[in-house]
């Protein structure tokens, strides 16, 4: 009997360790899944030496802009989803590259996507550290032209071309529509 109730110890034993490895080897693995899902998405979007394609908005101040606005110097460009959550927690940090692009005489355009954008409270926080703010259907040909993978989408560019494109490090959110 000793030995019944010493083998069945034993087997616990074993199935709580091989429960406590399976937990951790499926934590990594959705650890790394989110890894890749970002590294997809960035390079479905916009890479350094794509152009800035060809485009004319109207922006909430009423100007009309157009991509010959744009064609040289700095710009940084934030693309964001009216209803998206990672896009208001990574406003400080677009304001802080947009006070850095001003700095150096680039210039700050932010891209609203949705149909309810113009009552968003994203777009009136995006008012002060954007230059511009350009509200945009989903279906619009400059979002489209964009191929923005995620929201949001902070694009540097230099004379035109992309510098540095960036999800903002954190858990992308789908744009596709």
């Amino acid at each position: 009997m000793p030995y019944v109730i010493a083998g069945l110890v034993l087997v616990g034993a074993a199935a709580l360790l091989n429960l406590v490895l399976l937990m951790v080897i499926l934590r990594r693995w959705q650890e790394l899944e989110v890894v890749r899902r970002r590294d997809d998405f960035a390079a479905q979007g916009p890479q350094p030496g794509d152009g800035l394609p060809d485009f004319t908005a109207t922006a909430l101040s009423g100007r009309t802009l157009t991509q010959d606005d744009f064609r040289s110097g700095e710009l940084l460009l934030g693309v964001f989803a009216h209803d998206c959550p990672s896009c208001t927690d990574s406003l400080p940090g677009f304001a802080e590259r947009a006070d850095r692009t001003r700095a150096t005489g680039g210039r700050v355009l932010a891209l609203v996507i949705g149909a309810e954008a113009g009552e968003s409270s994203l777009t009136a926080q995006l008012v002060g550290p954007a230059d511009e703010v350009v509200l945009e259907p989903e279906a619009s040909p400059l979002f489209r032209a964009l191929r923005v993978p995620a929201f949001p989408t902070i694009l540097s560019y230099q004379d035109g071309v992309v510098a540095a494109p960036s999800a903002a490090g954190r858990e992308p959110v789908s744009a596709a529509s």
